[in-house]
This record gives C-alpha cells, structure tokens and sequence, in this order.
C-alpha cells in the first residue's frame, strides 16, 4: 500500500492508531516496531486526521526508540515518520519547543554518534532557522535543571563554566551550532537571548543565560566566523545581526545588574557574567563596521532607560580605545580598504551620516535639563571627548556639538560643568579657528565659573570636585590661548588675572594644578604678542600685591618669559614701562606690605626679569636706567609710620639688582662700579644711622670728622645684609675685571690708603669723600660683630656666610690688583687685623693670608718679612683655631719659599 493506493470509504475507520502505538510502545525487536512506523507513517500521509488524534503520543514512541535501533534500515524508517508526523504536529500543537523536548529527554540515553544525526534531520523538518534557537535553549535549560542550584555555592565561577563546558548539552550545543554557517546560528543566537528575555528574571534562568553568553562568545570567537567577516560575504545581513545581537547583550546585562540582589545572585556569578558579557560587546564591535557600530549605538542612546543608555557610552569608549591599541598590529599589514572596520580612516558617506546622527544623540542628553542624571550627562561629555580626538577631522560633526557642550559650563552641578570644561577644550582642539563663533560664550562661561569658585564658600570642604573643575577650567584655557591666542585681546585681563590672582592656581600646594597652570601662563608669553599682553600684565601689579608673595613671583616671571620674547624692535618700544614697573616693584621691600612674607624671594624674581631686560638693551639704552638707579637709590623715602628714614632697605634691593647685574654681564657691568665706588665705601664704613644723604654725589667737597668709623660695633641685621651684598658685588667686580682699563687700579687702591694713613697721622679732618676708595673699607669688615640674632633670620645671611664672602673678596682683590705695589697694603691692613681682640677677627685675617697663599703662589713671598713678624705672634696664641691655622701657613711657606721659617719666628 502507498500514497497511490485506493482506499475503500470503511477502511479508513478500521485504522486503529492507539493500538498502533501501543504495540510500537511493547514491542521487544526493531523489526515489528519498524513495521508499525512504516505503517504509521502512510497514515500520516493518506489521512493526516486520524494522526492527529494520538498526535502527543507517537513522538514519545519514536524517541524511545532511536535509543534502541542503531541500524541505518531504522534510521531510514525514523526519518520517514518523522518526515509524515511532524506537519501534523505543527498542524495540531503548534508547539516546536514541545517536539524538541521529547527528543532532548531522550539524547541522553542515545549512542553519541546517533545523536547528532536525529538532531540535524528533525531540525531540517522543523526548520533551522526557527528551531535551533529553541533547542539551544532546551539544552541550557536542562543543563541547569541537571546540575541543580545548590552547584552555585561549591564551585567558583570560573571552575562552574569549566565543568558546564563538559556536560553533553554544551558540547552538544558546539556540535550541533558546527553544522551550520554563520547566517544560521548567528541569528539564533539573538533569538536564545531574545526567548530566555522574555521569561521571569530568577536565579535559575541568570545561570542559563551565563551559560548561554559564554557559548556566543565561544561562536564569536570561532575563526571560521572571522574569516567569513573578512570575505565580506552576505556582510550586510550578518552586520545587521551582530547590531541586534550587542542590543539584545546590553538589554539582559541590565536587567541582571538592576535585580541581582534581590534575587540573590552569588557575586561570583555576577562578575563572571558581566566579564562574559563585557568580552562579547568587545568581540562584536571590534567585528563591526563603524556605520552599523553608530547606528546601533544610537539605538541604544535612544533608549529610555538610562543605564542603557550609559552603557552605549560606554560600550562606544571601549571600542574606541580598543581600535587605538591594536592599531600599531594592523598597520602593517591592513591594506586600506575603503569597506574596512577599521576607525582610522576617514569615514565614508554613510559611516558619516550615522557617526553624526549619534553624536546628536549624545548632545541631546548633554542639552537635557535633568540635572539628577548628572552621571549620564558626564558619560555623554567624556564620550564626546573622545570621539573628538578619535575622529579629528570631522569639524563639522563637532562644530554642531561645540555650542550645546559651551552652555554647559555653566551647570549649577560641578561635576558636568568639569565635564563640559574639559570637552570644549578637546573641540577647540581640533577646531582652532573654527571655535571662533563660539569663543565668547567659552570665555564667558569660564571666567563667570572661576569666579564663582574663587568665591564660593561651599567649596571649603569639596576639595576633589573644587580641585577638578580647576583643572579643567585650565584645560579649556590651554586650549583657547593655543589655538585661538590671536582672537583673545578683549578677554586677557580676564585670563591673567585668573592666571596671576586665583589663589588655587599660584599656591602651588597641588603639584597637578600647579603645572597646568604654568603651562597656560607659558602659553599666554608664547603665543600671544607682547603688544597685546603686556598692558594686562602690567595691570594686574597692584592685585598682585594684595594677593600676596606667590601672585607678585608669577606676575614677573611672565614678565620675564615675555621679556625673553622681544625681539629688537619691540624691545625699544616696552623696555622704559617694563624697567619702570620693575624699579616699582623693588620698592616693597621698604613699603612691607602686610600681604607679602618673603620679600626675597618676590625681589628675586623682579630682578630676574630686570636682568632678561638687560640682556636685550645697548649701553645707549641701559645707561640712563641705571642712572635711573641710582638717582632712585640716593632719594629720600619715609616708611609708613614716619618713623625715619628707611633707605637702607631700598640699598638692599639695589644691590641685590648690582649683584646679578655683574653675575650676568660680567666684564661688561665692571665699568658701572665707578658710579658705585663712593656708595660702596660708605656703606661699608658707617656705623650710624643710615642716611640718603651719605649717599648723594655732592658736587661741592663736604667736610667729614677725622673719626671715620670703619666699623666695631654691632651692627643691624639690615646693615649686616646691604654690607654682605656689597661684598658679593664687588667680589664678582674683581673677579670679572679683566679688561684693558681696570676698575681696580693704583688710583683705587694704593693712593686712598696713603691717604688715610696721612690723614690719621696728621689728625685732620678727611677733606674729600669722593676720594675714599676700597681698600680699607672692605677689610675693616674684619672686626665687625654681627647682629645676635641672626641665627633667627635664615633670609639673612649668616656669620660663615659672610665669612667666606670676605675672605674671597679679599683674596680676589689681591689678584686683580695683579702688583706688589698694591698687595704690600693690602697685606698690611688684613694683618693688622689679626692684632684684633676679637677670635673671629684674627681667625679671619689667618684665612685671608692663607688665601692670598692658594691665589699667589711664589709671588706671595715677596711680602713674608713683613708677614713673618705677625704669624710669630699668633703662633703663641692662646685660642686654638688661631694658633693651629697659624702652623698651618708657616708650613705651606715652608714648602714654598723651599727653607725652614723656625729661626725667624
């Protein structure tokens, strides 16, 4: 009988199909049941209704018996009846997965190598591209209904997949998925996770869906599928796949993170799924094309769940940073491809189109007014940051989002305001010019927000968010002042007034911010012309020194960098207002104002940038400012309490400019000291209280008593700091002169001690002061007593200090002077001053000598008769220090003049 056969009208009713399966259900031998499913299956062909009566019933049946009959004469039959019932399954039941179940009871009891084989056919009857889903499903779902829950709690995860991997529904699960092409299983794995979606969340369904994402990554990762990818095969269709794929991916990981606790998942679990996930997003958007990436990524952004939407972010961060770290693997050997994945090349037109349809996604959720979804707005702003760098040269995609991000700074909420600091900056960047539009709503903002800041008392104790909006709003400076410095001239006062002022940016207590903020000063002396920066700078003085010592340092160390800037033509139209600022400045330390606490270090940076200044100036230009100098050095000032004159302080500062004038111009400034010298020596011979008046070049001779004090006294600490800058001036003096017409010569040096000589000697009064010259002076610093607290001042300089100055300065002056003429005096004076009373005094005189040794050599013994005499007398000294340096000089004169000193001595 076959489908051709003719039927009688009553046999149809004679057909009893319970009793057919029954006996197929108790039949003990392959051949009689084969007998029933052959006949079974022509009734299933001729009359599909009466099958469907026992329709439940008979696939039950057959898969008990595939367990059994292993022959390929069963097979055959199996196939048959499987072919003839299942339409009559779907017909009645409408129910794949039902079907599915009933065999997958059963895989287990039957021969592996069957398995397959039966599996395959009935998905070829059912459909693959409907079914297989489904069976995946059914076998993750009996693999957890197999192993059992209470398994969570003895493995850890890692062990808990490493065991599931070996179970026969996984392994099944690979095989059955290698039978198929990627245009297959690819798009039933949206739908495994699109079914296990739609069920209730419990823990017994998270542990299948861990299941089920660690088997698409596995297919991901497969490098049959990578090399499908590359052959651009049906590329289109399996794009589209993995774009619904990663939404599906995102959609189940938050459902998981958002009730994880309250059913309980063990946190192993949890890591090990989102790590699992996490790995699939990577996977499938490193195989994407930039337009499918965009387009799914807007998708998500379109979202109303906002941890969808931050996740997008975020998935679109990684992938960015991802194709940045292996792009240096694929440059050499990716050809450029205009349909390559890769996000280096420029994009084309419908990557384009979906990269700037996104971006306005994004914007959209920085223009939201929520201010309660701060974190999503700074994923957003950070987002755009990075696509900023990553695709630089689409301007006009970020010029659109430029706006929206700029209105932004002014966000009541810090950390979005930080945010949109740090993106405009990232815009300007690669804009430069193109930002100009909007430059004055970015200086607006900015300058509105630090002040705002600056003033804020609610910032106190919000450090970390107070110290990053700083920072950023450095960032977005940074990049103004570099890309756009030409266009700024209506917003520097501002910009240098918070650069100088804001006193989070010059305290200096924040390594970070503090090199942030030297980086935008040096760029406002780099990129912007001294025309348009030094009125500002100059300005800003008098806020400066209400802000204090750190203000004052930086304000003249930009004027220094912009100094270093001029170029010849600029330096003759600025050099009088910048000397004149200057000369200004090195007026604090007699007006001490209250806010400024270390005076020498704000005068060291004013006359740092006095020096620059110098550097660039001709004598035609530098000779009437020092004249200037001087005349400013000589003037009579008051302190602010009308207490007296207060001069010395401004001797101070002008010595200190005198000190690095010669250090820095050496030979050159040498000539200068003949407007010095009178200063000098009067400084260092007074006693009494200091007047102007000493200083003052009269024209007319001025009659001075005989007792010229050269100092034995105790002097005042300022006293005791003009005299050991003095001294360091004309060391360096000596030291550096070298030229044709020396400045110590006879008429300086011999000629003046004649005539103090003959003026003691005749007890007269000492007729000509501008005759007065060095030699005494400086050595009658001998006998000096320093100040008795000067161990309490560490900015004065101390005695050893000092100390060494004099006997350097002394010892130089004997070489320059470069004559026995001139060093017999010389030797006289400093030995007459180991004569002293005072230990410190012939200690001195002992170095000296010594020094005159060490800088002489054999042209020194020319002066030991004279010298013999006095080191006899310090030999029998009573203090150790004396009489030990004493032996010390006899032996290196021993070993000099080349015979023993014991007889003269």
């Amino acid at each position: 009988m076959n489908a051709n056969t003719p039927l009688k009208d009553d046999i149809i009713n004679e057909i009893d199909i319970k009793m057919l399966v029954d006996c197929a259900r108790l039949a003990k031998d392959g051949v009689t049941r084969n007998h029933i499913f052959t006949l079974l299956s022509l009734v299933a062909k001729l009359v599909p209704n009466r099958i469907l009566e026992h329709i439940l019933d008979i696939p039950t049946v057959i898969g008990e018996s595939a367990v059994s009959q292993i022959d390929s004469h069963s097979q055959h039959v199996f196939e048959d009846l499987i072919s003839a019932i299942v339409p009559s399954w779907l017909s009645k039941t409408n129910n794949t997965e039902k079907l599915l179940q009933i065999f997958i009871n059963v895989l287990p009891e039957v021969a592996e190598h069957r398995r397959l084989s039966i599996v395959v056919f009935l998905l070829r009857i059912l459909g693959e591209s409907d079914s297989l889903a489904s069976l995946l499903v059914l076998l993750f779902r009996s693999l957890v209904s197999r192993k059992g829950l209470s398994c969570l709690n003895t493995y850890t995860s890692d062990s808990f997949l490493y065991s599931a991997r070996k179970d026969w529904e996984y392994a099944f699960a690979m095989q059955i998925c290698g039978q198929y092409s990627c245009l297959i299983w690819l798009p039933s794995l949206v739908m495994i996770l699109q079914l296990m979606g739609q069920d209730d969340l419990s823990q017994q369904l998270v542990v299948q869906l861990l299941f089920a994402m660690d088997f698409v990554l596995h297919k991901l990762q497969d490098p049959e599928f990578a090399l499908k990818l590359e052959s651009r095969e049906n590329s289109d269709s399996i794009q589209r796949k993995l774009g619904e794929l990663m939404e599906q991916v995102v959609f189940l990981l938050q459902l998981v993170d958002s009730r994880r606790k309250q059913i309980g998942i063990p946190v192993a679990i949890w890591k090990e799924f989102k790590a699992c996930v996490d790995a699939i997003l990577k996977t499938i958007t490193m195989r994407m094309m930039p337009s499918t990436c965009f387009e799914c990524i807007s998708k998500l952004l379109g979202n109303a769940d906002s941890s969808v939407r931050k996740k997008a972010l975020g998935i679109l961060c990684e992938t960015m940073k991802d194709h940045d770290s292996v792009k240096s693997k694929r440059k050499e050997k990716r050809e450029l491809d205009p349909n390559s994945n890769s996000y280096e090349l420029h994009l084309d037109d419908t990557a384009l189109e979906s990269f700037q349809k996104m971006c306005a996604e994004i914007v959209r959720i920085v223009d939201s007014i929520e201010e309660s979804n701060a974190s999503l707005k700074l994923a957003a702003l950070s987002t755009l940051e990075i696509l900023a760098q990553r695709f630089s040269s689409n301007h006009s995609v970020f010029s659109m989002c430029l706006a929206s991000v700029t209105k932004g700074i002014s966000s009541e909420n810090l950390a979005v305001s930080s945010g949109c600091l740090k993106t405009t900056g990232a815009f300007v960047n690669i804009l430069g010019p193109r930002a100009l539009a909007e430059l004055p709503c970015i200086m607006e903002n900015v300058i509105k927000k630090s002040h705002e800041i600056s003033v804020s008392s609610d910032l106190k104790n919000r450090s970390d968010e107070n110290t990053s909006i700083l920072l950023s709003v450095l960032v977005t400076l940074e990049a103004v002042v570099d890309k756009l410095g030409g266009f700024l001239n209506p917003y520097l006062g501002d910009i240098i007034e918070l650069m100088v002022l804001h006193p989070a940016y010059v305290a200096g207590s924040d390594l970070k911010l503090k090199m942030s903020a030297d980086l935008v000063r040096k760029l406002l002396t780099d990129k912007i012309p001294v025309r348009l920066t030094l009125r500002p700078l100059l300005k800003v003085y008098s806020g400066a020194i209400r802000s204090g010592d750190s203000s004052l340092v930086i304000a003249f160390e930009m004027l220094a960098d912009l100094v270093s800037k001029l170029d010849r033509a600029s330096v003759s139209g600025y050099y009088g207002k910048i000397f004149n600022q200057c000369m200004l400045a090195l007026d604090l330390r007699w007006q001490h104002p209250v806010t400024i606490q270390t005076i020498d270090v704000v005068e060291k940076s004013v006359i740092d940038a006095i020096i620059l200044l110098t550097m660039k100036l001709t004598e035609n230009m530098f000779k009437p400012l020092f004249a200037k100098s001087i005349e400013w050095v000589e003037t009579e000032v008051q302190d602010v309490a009308n207490s007296g004159s207060t001069n010395i302080d401004r001797a101070i500062s002008f010595y200190s400019m005198v000190n690095k004038l010669v250090e820095s111009h050496r030979s050159l400034f040498v000539p200068y000291f003949k407007y010095l010298v009178k200063g000098c020596v009067q400084l260092l011979s007074d006693s009494g209280d200091f007047k102007a008046s000493n200083l003052v070049r009269k024209k007319k001779k001025s009659k001075v008593q005989e007792d010229v004090n050269f100092g034995s006294s105790v002097l005042s600490l300022k006293s005791w700091h003009l005299r050991a800058l003095i001294l360091s001036s004309l060391h360096k003096c000596f030291l550096h002169d070298t030229g044709r017409q020396k400045f110590l010569d006879s008429s300086n040096f011999q000629a003046s001690e004649s005539y103090f000589l003959n003026c003691r000697l005749s007890s007269t009064w000492i007729p000509y002061l501008d005759e007065v010259v060095l030699l005494k002076p400086i050595v009658s610093q001998l006998i000096i007593e320093p100040p008795t607290s000067i161990e309490e001042h560490p900015d004065i300089p101390s005695v050893k200090e000092v100390d060494d100055l004099l006997v350097v300065c002394i010892g130089q002056m004997a070489v320059t002077a470069g004559t026995d003429l001139l060093w017999k005096p010389l030797n006289h004076e400093v030995l007459m001053q180991t004569r002293s009373e005072k230990i410190r005094a012939r200690v001195l005189g002992l170095r000296i000598v010594k020094q005159f040794l060490d800088n002489l050599k054999e042209e020194y013994l020319v002066l030991l008769a004279e010298t013999i005499p006095f080191l006899a007398e310090l030999l029998e000294d009573v203090e150790l220090p004396v009489k030990s340096l004493a032996q010390d000089i006899v032996k290196e004169m021993e070993t000099m003049s080349g015979e023993s000193l014991s007889q003269y001595l």
